[in-house]
């Protein structure tokens, strides 16, 4: 039984090593998927080839067996967390590039097969596959091993359910920008007086306050609309507090769209998606009058 194990493992990790080198854009492709940078990935996937080959040569050859049978566990471990995690993310099927290959697979399929390679691997290591009832120190790896493995899987669905958690509040939110008829300069109307305004095209003004949160993470956003060319005012409450009165302002961040000086579209907004609608908005509402 310890012979036919190492043979399956070996061959298991000798074919993933051969699709892998016979394809590295593809397995590149893959460990970019898994959130592995750009310019780390076809280092990381020839590190991988050569991993998966020496552990099947070790394994095949029956040299240090136990360590090479260790280290496969490790690995398939990670495999396994890694496509259970974008199964937690929502990813119902990938390609697997286990062997080179870029054919769909269900995530979770993939990662009980990992998992379920990963506790064979540990079975070797703790001297082989044990009987029906392990007993001794096989049973004692093979409890540390399945319990390290239950450890990493808990670790990683906490942290995807932190993570969902905060994605769930972000949806929860105003998705549009909040309009109101009586705040802030009318709808239609020529814009009121402001330093440097053109009132040629479409202009941005955003309205910001010092101690504000939201106005100093949305300030990048808006500095990078005004980069592609949209021409942008920025104004701070206190160092422009008659543009404040002037335009009405309820509160900040608040943003004010321009098409030739008439105001097109206004609200109070919290993230950059609610300036873009603004921004669409306002477009749209100028081909209609148009």
């Amino acid at each position: 039984m310890d012979l036919a194990l190492r043979a399956a493992l070996a061959a298991v990790l000798l074919a993933a090593a051969l699709g892998k080198a016979r394809a590295p854009g593809g397995a590149a492709e893959r460990l970019g998927e898994h959130g592995v940078p750009e310019r780390l990935r076809r280092p990381a996937a020839a590190a991988l080839v050569l991993v998966e080959a020496g552990l099947g040569v070790a394994l095949a050859a029956g040299v240090g067996t136990r360590w090479a049978a260790a280290a496969a566990a490790v690995l398939f471990t990670l495999f396994a967390l890694a496509f259970l995690r974008r199964r937690l993310r929502g990813v119902r099927r990938a390609p697997c590039g286990c062997l080179g290959r870029a054919r769909e697979r269900s995530t979770l399929a993939v990662s009980g097969r990992a998992a379920a390679l990963a506790v064979l691997a540990a079975f070797l290591a703790a001297g082989g596959p044990a009987p029906a009832v392990p007993t001794g120190e096989a049973a004692l790896w093979l409890a540390v091993g399945v319990l390290g493995v239950l450890v990493l899987a808990l670790a990683v669905l906490v942290l995807a359910l932190y993570r969902q958690v905060g994605v769930l509040s972000l949806r929860l939110g105003p998705r549009v920008a909040l309009e109101l008829e009586d705040e802030g300069p009318p709808l239609g109307a020529p814009a009121p007086p402001l330093r440097g305004l053109a009132r040629r095209g479409p202009e941005l003004v955003a309205f910001a306050s010092p101690s504000c949160r939201l106005c100093a993470e949305l300030a990048p956003g808006l500095r990078a609309l005004a980069r592609e060319g949209l021409p942008l005012h920025e104004l701070v409450e206190g160092a422009d507090g008659g543009a404040f009165s002037r335009w009405r302002v309820p509160g900040t961040p608040y943003v004010v769209y321009l098409e030739d000086g008439i105001v097109a579209a206004k609200g109070l907004v919290n993230t950059l998606e609610q300036v873009d609608g603004v921004i669409a908005t306002g477009v749209e509402r100028r081909r209609a009058a148009a």
